[in-house]
């Protein structure tokens, strides 16, 4: 299974808590995406404290298998999360490989052709039409039903992964 990396970048200079809840938002949409595992990127701990981990801020790791209708779902929401969230862009990422999306990047065939070369899968691989995730529409910047865009969401508790 592959993994790729998703970075939530604000369109300006936001909290920390903020930042985390635009990460929320995220995973919240991608979790649609049947067969789809979203966590929270984590790193080592470099001070002392109970856990040997600490959540990336603003970072996700997303797995799974990744056919062209997966690809293309995931820009899809990448695209219309960065819009309705007014987030600058969200950096996909895998290894030195790098895509940025914002609100305006069209998601078309060279899209998904880039984010399949990202993920270095065949980006025709599976269907090669689009599955949208319910309540999303090609070209409109949906967000699933009930999802969080984080705009104002007040969160409580331990972070989710």
């Amino acid at each position: 299974m592959s993994e790729l990396s998703l970075l939530v970048e604000p369109a300006a200079a936001v909290s920390a808590e903020r930042v985390d809840e635009l990460a929320h938002g995220l995973a919240e949409d991608l979790r649609t995406v049947r067969g789809l595992r979203v966590a929270h990127a984590q790193s080592p701990v470099t001070t002392h404290g109970k856990s040997q981990q600490a959540w990336e801020l603003g970072m996700l790791v997303v797995g799974g298998v990744f056919s062209a209708t997966t690809m293309r779902t995931i820009a899809l929401i990448a695209v219309a999360y960065a819009d309705r969230a007014k987030a600058r862009s969200i950096r996909l990422r895998r290894g030195d490989g790098e895509l940025v999306i914002s609100g305006s990047t069209k998601v078309d065939e060279a899209l998904v052709t880039q984010l399949a070369a990202l993920l270095g899968a065949d980006p025709g691989a599976g269907a090669s039409a689009a599955a949208l995730p319910p309540g999303a529409t090609a070209g409109a910047a949906a967000l699933p039903p009930g999802s969080a865009d984080g705009a104002g969401a007040a969160r409580g508790g331990s972070p989710r992964g």
